[in-house]
């Protein structure tokens, strides 16, 4: 059996955001974005986060890189607590975690070229020694992402969706990571260009041994690309499982409404589709409990008042929380 070495622990991560008083400006309310999230992710693997918009998927994202501070919890990345880290120490560990956005526009500065949006992490964190160093670099960069030299003298304006996030994915690998949070990295392209860019990070993942977090609605090109699978709802983690299983023999309630909605040109690999009632509680006013159980048809007067903990079922790696979780 294969060894795996785990690159990056999360243990219990909780983050809650204040909400200010519009007029007063104190805080009057808490929202829950993360409630006691864990999950491990090993070296060279893609974990997929699926949910509903509002789950918390990008909050997680960002709260890993400390983009976001965590109010509790531990993250330990290559085997070192960057929980509490300064922002001295984080900016050594940014070389190795690095993300890319949604919306490679607003996330270029369009005042710069490409040459300089290339350049500019390269000096930061010290990758080349002089010009000749740092072009070559550059050119490296390019070749990795498939865009010929030209692209260096434009700015991102004169640049295609596609070719811009192509530039973000080299700005992310411009200081050499060994991690890289990819949050909806193909959600803004048209669907031609998506096929490229998933290739493009997978053949990435192959020659330099990157581990993702992707972060995705899609759910076919989360069962595309990903080893493992996370499904969020409401700010925690309901259940996890190796893509290929989870796929297949769905288990927790949300998940099974959630994947019955994937479309299929196989009428032998249909669901019957699941149309959940009610709406999304209010991250404000959590329900007690299951998280889930105003809107699950499996939901008993148990569901309403005891919280159920991410368990293993089944498959030695997959973890489901509910209390019911074979019951169909």
């Amino acid at each position: 059996m294969e060894h795996k070495e785990i690159l990056l622990e999360v243990h219990r991560l909780c983050k809650t955001f204040p909400v200010p008083h519009r007029l007063l400006g104190h805080t009057i309310a808490k929202v829950s974005a993360l409630h006691n999230v864990s999950f491990t992710l090993y070296k060279g693997e893609t974990l997929g986060l699926v949910g509903e918009s509002g789950c918390g998927k990008t909050t997680l994202g960002r709260t890993i890189l400390r983009l976001f501070e965590p109010t509790s919890g531990r993250i330990i990345f290559d085997g070192i607590d960057i929980t509490h880290c300064s922002a001295c120490q984080m900016r050594t560990m940014r070389k190795k975690m690095q993300i890319i956005f949604q919306d490679p526009y607003a996330a270029l500065n369009p005042r710069m070229a490409i040459q300089q949006i290339l350049e500019e992490p390269i000096q930061i964190h010290h990758i080349a020694n002089g010009k000749v160093a740092s072009a070559k670099r550059i050119y490296q960069l390019l070749d990795y992402v498939q865009l010929p030299s030209t692209v260096l003298y434009k700015y991102p304006h004169e640049l295609s969706g596609g070719q811009r996030q192509r530039i973000c994915i080299a700005r992310a690998l411009a200081v050499e990571p060994t991690f890289i949070v990819c949050d909806e990295a193909i959600a803004a392209l048209d669907v031609s260009v998506q096929a490229q860019i998933i290739n493009l990070l997978m053949d990435l993942q192959k020659e330099l041994g990157l581990t993702y977090l992707f972060i995705s609605h899609d759910l076919r090109v989360v069962e595309f690309i990903a080893d493992q699978v996370a499904v969020m709802y409401l700010g925690k983690i309901v259940e996890a499982a190796p893509a290929a299983e989870i796929y297949k023999s769905p288990t927790h309630p949300y998940t099974k409404a959630l994947f019955s909605a994937i479309p299929t040109m196989d009428p032998s690999k249909s669901r019957e589709r699941i149309i959940l009632q009610g709406d999304i509680p209010s991250p404000r006013n959590l329900p007690t409990g299951c998280c889930f159980h105003p809107r699950c048809w499996k939901a008993v007067e148990k569901c309403s008042y005891i919280q159920p903990e991410l368990a293993k079922i089944g498959g030695e790696n997959h973890q489901v929380a509910c209390h019911f979780p074979e019951i169909d």
